[in-house]
């Protein structure tokens, strides 16, 4: 029992030095990190790209003197709208209804005799559209068609990318690529010497920033001449936070 015992408090005794050591040696490491020398730069990385949708969002209003009047003038002129349109983005386009509102029209008139508060006068009802196309070339004749038809007026117009995943990984290398530029730039500028990446991080990573059109640019005046558009360019941005270790 004796020997039994001794044995026991041994490899007790074995067993607490061993994790003092590893302890002081997660100590050590702790510290070691602590007093590392480091650079840390934000690199930015922008990619430019050409369109290939185009989306719009598109107003049908009716006025009427009772809300199921407006609602049925509406619906009529809504569902005449949209088959123009989906004969014209084909297949490879989509319109869907965006929303819908009905609200009344008010009157306010103190001075006749015997009327409270607001009047009620008419309703205007108003249905919203949206439409994706791939034929940026025929958008200015979409936008004629949609007002021929009986659309009031386009909203926004917009041109972006089906797929933004390629833009975002062209971008995201950029910005590395601009990091490391950085990182070199400052250890030479110091006159020390850059020992590996500790630590990478994304500040953002943005989506393909669309290119817009002014809604002034596109009311039913527009729709007297052929409505030219030019796409122009998208862009995404990309940040990305590197740690260097330096000596």
């Amino acid at each position: 029992m004796t020997i039994r015992r001794h044995v026991l408090v041994s490899l007790c005794i074995a067993g607490t030095l061993a994790s003092a050591a590893r302890a002081e040696d997660a100590a050590a490491t702790a510290a070691a990190e602590k007093t590392r020398h480091t650079i840390t730069v934000v690199g930015i990385g922008k990619e430019r790209g050409t369109p290939d949708t185009a989306e719009l969002r598109i107003a049908i209003e009716q006025n009427a003197p009772t809300a199921e009047a407006a609602s049925q003038q509406a619906a009529k002129a809504a569902t005449q709208v949209v088959e123009t349109l989906r004969k014209q983005v084909g297949p490879e386009g989509r319109v869907d209804t965006a929303g819908y509102q009905l609200n009344p029209n008010y009157r306010s008139d103190p001075q006749a005799p015997g009327r409270h508060g607001a009047e009620i006068v008419s309703y205007t009802a108003m249905n919203m559209l949206t439409v994706r196309t791939p034929k940026l070339d025929s958008v200015g004749s979409l936008i004629d068609a949609a007002i021929k038809a009986g659309a009031a007026r386009v909203d926004s117009l917009s041109f972006t990318v089906a797929d933004p995943a390629p833009m975002q990984t062209r971008a995201l290398r950029a910005a590395g690529a601009d990091a490391a530029a950085q990182a070199t730039a400052i250890a030479d500028s110091l006159k020390v010497t850059l020992h590996g990446v500790l630590e990478a991080s994304t500040d953002s990573v943005e989506r393909p920033i669309p290119q817009r059109f002014a809604t002034a640019m596109m009311r039913s005046e527009a729709a007297m001449a052929s409505t030219p558009i030019d796409p122009g360019e998208v862009t995404s941005e990309a940040r990305l936070r590197v740690t260097y270790a330096i000596e």
